[in-house]
C-alpha cells in the first residue's frame, strides 16, 4: 500500500485529519519521582525541551545526557478547533513509550499502559476543549532484567539502552482525528 503521508505511522489505517505529535516537547527528569506528588500534570515545571521521538541520550533531541534516568516527564499543548471536536473523536496513539507510560490531559489522568514495545491508544474525546489542550506523560523505566527491553549495549556495570532502541521517550506520538 503506497503511504502518501509524510511520517504517517500506518498507512492501512490512514485517516483524513491527524496530528503528528514530534517535534519540541517540555521535558524534565524526575530522580527524586516527586512529579506525581508535585502535580506536574497540572503546573509542568518546564525546565528543558526535547525533540521528540529521540531519546534523551542523543544529540538530537537537544538534551545529550547519557546518565541514566529511571523517570522522565513530557509536557505539551495543542490546539484542537471547534469543528474537529463536533464531528470527529481525539484518540492519542502512541508507537512506542516505555515501560510505565501514564497520560494526563488538562490534567485529567487519563490511563497508563505497560509494556515499551507495543502500540497503545486513549480515547480522550471527553477531555479535550476547544482551543489550547495540554498534554502531559510520565514515563518510567527500569534496569531491572524481568522487565522486556530490546538492544542493549553495557557500560561499566550499568546497563544502558541503545541510542534507537531506547523507549523512555515518546516515540511518534500522534492525535489521529477521525473514527
Amino acid at each position: 500500500m503506497k503511504n502518501n503521508r509524510k511520517n504517517y505511522p500506518r498507512p492501512q489505517f490512514v485517516r483524513k485529519d491527524w496530528e503528528n505529535l514530534n517535534g519540541e516537547w517540555n521535558f524534565i527528569f524526575d530522580d527524586k519521582d516527586e512529579g506525581e506528588k508535585k502535580e506536574y500534570f497540572r503546573e509542568f515545571p518546564i525546565n528543558e525541551k526535547i525533540m521528540v521521538p529521540f531519546t534523551y541520550e542523543t544529540k538530537l533531541s537537544g538534551i545529550e545526557d547519557e546518565t541514566i534516568h529511571y523517570i522522565i516527564w513530557y509536557n505539551r499543548k495543542i490546539n484542537i478547533s471547534k469543528q474537529q471536536i463536533q464531528k470527529q473523536k481525539t484518540i492519542l496513539h502512541f508507537e512506542g513509550s516505555d515501560y510505565h507510560t501514564k497520560v494526563w490531559v488538562n490534567g485529567n489522568y487519563i490511563g497508563d499502559n505497560k509494556g515499551g514495545y507495543t502500540r497503545f491508544s486513549f480515547d480522550i474525546e471527553k477531555y479535550v476543549i476547544e482551543g489550547e489542550n495540554d498534554i502531559t506523560v510520565r514515563v518510567e523505566d527500569s534496569l531491572s532484567q524481568d522487565q522486556p527491553r530490546g538492544k542493549q549495549r553495557y557500560k561499566k556495570r550499568k546497563l544502558a539502552m541503545l541510542v534507537h532502541s531506547n523507549n523512555r521517550n515518546l516515540e511518534n506520538s500522534l492525535v489521529r482525528m477521525g473514527s
